[in-house]
């Protein structure tokens, strides 16, 4: 499988665990006070938007412009709890955890892929890795929603929200297609931090391959010097 192919693998991956995880804080009522009024507000939002696809609303008045506006403010204040958990916890299991586990995540040993530095004979350290997490898994523009639902007004915040997640989008779309495109793989989290991620299995195939190399290079070199004695031999009875 491709290096590349390998990556996105290992992410749906450590996705995957993250969000399993994150499942038993964020539903429960005992880690987030706000599970309830959030659920209620969802549906209400839902609601609104099948009613606006029926045409039971008019979707082009303030009123209708107004409920959105509100809705999204709602939501996104509700979900600073579990917004503020997953966050830590992305940053946390990509940033930390994959330092002390010298560059690799679950779902990096399960694809047998790591990373390592850019530059030959340079040591990460945990910034590199925080960094990296910072672009890849988007805590910034999540820091934006979290603050963002408390310094600002409801027009603003969604006008705000609308920017940032276009932003989202981009930056994913750019870390896909450098991850994919690019010959050494590298997305654009990996080109701030520093980093790159190699195929282990590869690695081990050419070390292999070396190692095999250098039997028959003493292989040949035995059979030649086992030759030349012979010949020596051959002349010493002449």
């Amino acid at each position: 499988m491709d290096t590349s192919l390998k990556r996105i693998m290992a992410y749906i991956i450590d996705v995957l665990i993250l969000t399993i995880v994150f499942s038993v804080f964020i539903n429960f009522k005992i880690f987030n006070p706000y599970i309830d009024k959030y659920n209620d507000t969802y549906t209400e939002y839902t609601n609104l938007i099948e009613d606006a696809n029926a045409g039971e609303i008019e979707t082009d008045t303030d009123e209708y412009a107004n409920k959105i506006i509100d809705l999204n403010y709602r939501l996104n204040r509700y979900k600073v709890v579990s917004s503020s958990i997953s966050t830590a916890g992305f940053l946390i299991y990509f940033g930390i955890l994959q330092f002390f586990l010298k560059g690799q995540t679950i779902g990096k040993k399960i694809m047998k892929i790591k990373v390592i530095a850019n530059k030959e004979n340079k040591k990460l350290n945990i910034g590199n890795y925080i960094i990296r997490s910072l672009i890849l898994n988007n805590i910034i523009i999540n820091l934006v929603f979290i603050i963002g639902a408390y310094i600002f007004d409801k027009s603003t915040y969604y006008y705000v929200s609308l920017a940032a997640t276009y932003i989202q989008i981009v930056i994913m779309a750019a870390i896909i297609l450098m991850v994919m495109l690019r010959k050494d793989n590298r997305g654009l989290h990996d080109m701030l931090a520093g980093t790159k991620v190699i195929d282990l299995a590869i690695d081990d195939a050419d070390e292999n391959k070396e190692e095999i190399v250098v039997v028959e290079k003493k292989q040949i070199k035995k059979t030649d010097n086992s030759v030349k004695k012979g010949q020596r031999k051959h002349l010493n009875r002449k």
